[in-house]
């Protein structure tokens, strides 16, 4: 990842809270916990894959300011995993995504998710598409695939793959209806 992607990966996360500009980063690395995680999430992701010693300095003190954010904000998101543009935390405590997930452009997260793996034959971690809203309590568990334009439900358990635009609910998640984009939409707020 190059300074620009990184740069250009925490205006989109911003843009998801409030219009991108100078003031607004830090009133929002200040005041709201979704963008202090993902801008640290951002830096550190960037410094990790440097080799220089003075980038590896500046990251032993970036991960100890995102490991206190973590804490404070219980979201476990390791450096390194694989977010695209637009990550947006609409609630917080109690997330825990696994390091092996990969996780597409606009992703709204809600309180309560995990997004975990499983061992074996079929094991592995959840490929999610783009604009996918996960809302309160919801489990995706395993090598799944999530489309594009989809809504998973309070309290789901993802265990099968789930087609663009799907509304999933239930334990396990089943499809309800096909209005996911329309539902998505709605939390997908992106301020220029």
């Amino acid at each position: 990842m190059t300074c620009n992607e990184c740069i250009n990966l925490i205006k989109s996360d911003l843009r998801r809270i409030t219009v991108c500009n100078f003031s607004n980063i830090i009133k929002n690395l200040i005041t709201s916990y979704s963008f202090i995680i993902t801008f640290w999430f951002r830096i550190g992701t960037y410094l990790s894959n440097k080799k220089n010693i003075l980038y590896k300095l500046i990251l032993f003190f970036v991960k100890i300011i995102y490991k206190h954010n973590q804490y404070k904000t219980g979201i476990q998101l390791p450096l390194g995993t694989k977010v695209a543009k637009g990550l947006n935390f609409a609630h917080f405590s109690c997330i825990v995504i696994n390091h092996a997930s990969i996780i597409g452009e606009n992703c709204t997260i809600f309180q309560g998710v995990t997004i975990g793996s499983k061992r074996g034959r079929n094991g592995g971690a959840a490929k999610i598409g783009n604009n996918v809203v996960i809302a309160s309590g919801a489990k995706i568990i395993g090598n799944v695939l999530i489309g594009n334009n989809v809504m998973i439900g309070a309290n789901s358990v993802v265990v099968k793959d789930i087609p663009d635009n799907a509304v999933v609910a239930g334990n396990p998640a089943q499809i309800i209806n096909y209005n996911g984009k329309y539902h998505t939409e709605l939390y997908i707020k992106i301020n220029e």
